[in-house]
């Protein structure tokens, strides 16, 4: 098994250079961080699970996130942790959910970080990133982020 970080999810900030939200992940052990980009399209999601309090909560309704963990254990399946596994040459992050069956068993579920990172915030489930992605990424102490705060004005229909 490839060697792998624990990760928090430390907020999502704005790159105006790219005119991208970035999601920004936090090594557990030594605090540096990286920005993981994410579609306008795809970042309230997102926002809503790093920051409920700032962000809206659809009236009290669950949100898909919400609803994918609902339904993971109605199934009895329980999310257990999200690695971050993969950086293509193309700069794509691709993780992996791993969900535990009732008889036990782990299934790794493909996924984009962008619909990842909601669920297993939502689950409470521990974030992983593989150290082969680690190596690929640019690292900055969590007050020198190359990024601004992120504003309403910056989500698609808000």
């Amino acid at each position: 098994m490839p060697s792998e970080k624990a990760y928090t999810i430390s907020g999502v900030k704005f790159d105006d250079k790219s005119g991208w939200p970035i999601v920004v992940l936090q090594d557990s052990g030594n605090g540096r961080c990286f920005g993981i980009a994410i579609s306008p399209l795809n970042v309230f999601p997102v926002l809503v699970a790093t920051d409920p309090e700032k962000w809206p909560d659809c009236g009290g309704r669950p949100v898909t996130h919400d609803f994918a963990v609902t339904l993971t254990r109605a199934g009895e399946l329980q999310i257990e942790r999200l690695v971050i596994d993969r950086l293509t040459a193309e700069g794509v992050f691709i993780a992996a959910l791993e969900v535990r069956s009732i008889d036990g068993e782990i299934e790794r579920l493909d996924a984009r970080p962008s619909d990842a990172i909601p669920v297993a915030l939502a689950a409470d489930a521990p974030i992983f990133v593989a150290d082969e992605v680690a190596a690929k990424v640019t690292f900055y102490p969590l007050d020198e982020l190359p990024y601004r705060d992120i504003k309403p004005e910056d989500v698609p229909g808000l």
